[in-house]
């Protein structure tokens, strides 16, 4: 039997749709704002729209995910959500932590970056665990 996703990786979907969708709409819609919330080169415009454009697609992704039932309706969804969360925690890092650009907009990235990434991670872990915890019998 197929396990059925459980309330706290809802709740992951759920944090992970609601900050796409913010971030996702501002780039695309107001890049300069985001440009000044973090304090990027301004020549960026071309690509903060695109990074936007991208994250609203992870909007997507997520609202859809909140449709389905079982894990293995979403376990492909999740190992792309932890892939794209620890890159954009090792951006942030990179320059809040390492470079000390410390702006509202990077750290915000940072810490909802940091929030996903161990959410997604701990499911995927969970879920993988439990699958492989079952003994097959042979008949």
């Amino acid at each position: 039997m197929e396990k059925p996703i459980e309330p706290g990786l809802r709740a992951v979907f759920v944090i992970g749709a609601v900050g796409s969708l913010l971030t996702g709409l501002l780039s695309v819609v107001a890049p300069d704002l985001v440009i000044n919330l973090s304090g990027l080169n301004p020549a960026a415009v071309p690509a903060i729209q695109q990074a936007g454009a991208a994250t609203l697609g992870y909007f997507v992704m997520a609202v859809l995910s909140l449709r389905s039932t079982t894990w293995g309706q979403v376990r492909n969804v999740v190992a792309g959500s932890l892939t794209f969360t620890v890159l954009s925690t090792i951006g942030a890092f990179y320059y809040v932590v390492l470079l000390g650009v410390m702006t509202l907009g990077l750290i915000i990235i940072l810490v909802a970056s940091v929030i996903l990434t161990v959410g997604f991670a701990f499911y995927l872990w969970k879920y993988s665990t439990d699958a492989s915890s079952r003994v097959s019998v042979p008949s």
